[in-house]
């Protein structure tokens, strides 16, 4: 049998599937990411293999509640997004995002009563010198 690659294997890209194709992409892809966030999101897609566009697909705010995956883990996926053209941008913040949310007033709020209880005296501070401080 005579090649015709000038003496290299035989050109069995004919018979190579699409789905074969598209597992191979995804190791050289996963093998881009850091060890870390690649078993965080096989550990989300509960598979070894997956594709760019599928992790695209879940969302910043998913990522970012997952396991594992904390914000320089984030920061490498976006990254590694990135270079196959897919973005991960975070959500818009809400127009109340610097508000505390109602859980932490309150939290606050019964940590100002526990202070008031054993006698401190809690004073506002009108400007930022620090001398109005909370006294006993």
């Amino acid at each position: 049998m005579a090649d015709d690659n000038n003496g290299d294997m035989p050109d069995f890209s004919c018979c190579i599937s699409d789905g074969q194709r598209a597992s191979r992409f995804a190791v050289e892809a996963m093998n881009l990411l850091p060890t870390l966030q690649r078993n965080a999101l096989r550990k989300i897609f509960d598979r070894h293999d997956f594709l760019p566009e599928e992790v695209a697909s879940l969302g910043y705010k998913r990522l970012q509640q997952a396991e594992g995956i904390g914000n320089k883990g984030l920061a490498a996926i976006t990254a590694w997004l990135n270079r196959y053209g897919f973005e991960l941008n975070p959500p818009p913040l809400s127009p109340h995002a610097g508000a505390a949310p109602k859980r932490t007033r309150q939290s606050i709020e019964q940590a100002l009563r526990l202070l008031r209880t054993h006698g401190y005296e809690i004073v506002t501070l009108s400007s930022g010198d620090g001398s109005n401080e909370g006294r006993r």
